[in-house]
């Protein structure tokens, strides 16, 4: 049965979502964990070889993160341990480093400059020597400042790398490639985010199910516009955690 309000008794106000995710799967952002942020995230995905016409191989990975520091009073820094497959452990894993610094901090602005190593450390069969190092500037502002209960956050990244994020040209010669992604909020708990990850282009739709628990599921997809012959991959993941690769705002 629907029960009417009591007159002169305040409603409770609902917990509101947290932030959906605004940054493309694969595609680093200057946002990262500072202390007291983390998160475990696990995926189940599949991928095209380059080489089987079109045939998909699914497996599953884990990801693990965890902040320290402060962006905002001198570095964050982020160290993530991924576990790369779930059906033969033997593929191996990695161990990513991230730092971010906050550059500028308004109600209605921020900036924050960003860089590390991805697979600054590594084992298996999978993880490529070298890793990949990356430096990436990300800004974000909201779209309807006015608007108290949907302010629509768009971020963007522009950056650069090596290693996953390398370029190969019509020669085959190789070169450092590009970082460039966007993101906004379609709605408080639905975020679309679309990049290019130096030789390809990645996109991710992330979702926050539950009022004031920080749960998120995101579809993925990567290396969409199959450069090079080298395949697509899809995912879908459930993560727990901090909200740090979205935006925050100083109050007015």
């Amino acid at each position: 049965m629907i029960q009417a309000p009591v007159p002169g008794v305040a409603e409770p106000t609902p917990a509101p979502y947290k932030p959906p995710n605004l940054n493309p799967t694969q595609i680093p952002s200057a946002f990262v964990a500072e202390w007291g942020n983390y998160f475990v995230s696990s995926s189940i995905y599949a991928y095209e070889d380059g080489n089987r016409q079109g045939a998909f191989t699914s497996d599953g990975s884990l990801n693990v993160g965890v902040g320290f520091g402060s962006a905002r009073r001198s570095v964050a820094i982020e160290l993530d341990y991924n576990q790369e497959s779930l059906s033969n452990p033997a593929n191996g894993g990695t161990l990513d480093i991230r730092l971010g610094r906050q550059l500028v901090s308004a109600p209605n602005f921020t900036l924050h400059l960003g860089g590390g190593w991805l697979g600054v450390a590594s084992y298996g069969n999978w993880p490529k020597p070298g890793g990949s190092p990356y430096g990436v500037i990300t800004a974000a502002w909201p779209l309807r400042p006015r608007n108290g209960e949907f302010r629509q956050t768009m971020q963007i990244n522009l950056g650069g790398g090596s290693g996953r994020f390398q370029r190969i040209d019509a020669v085959n010669l190789i070169s450092d490639g590009a970082i460039a992604s966007v993101g906004v909020e379609l709605s408080p708990n639905l975020g679309l985010s679309v990049g290019w990850a130096g030789k390809g282009m990645n996109a991710s739709l992330s979702y926050v199910p539950l009022r004031g628990t920080p749960l998120y599921a995101s579809l993925s997809g990567a290396n969409l516009t199959n450069v090079d012959g080298t395949g697509r991959a899809v995912a879908f993941s459930l993560s727990w955690g901090g909200s740090f690769r979205s935006a925050t705002f100083p109050q007015q």
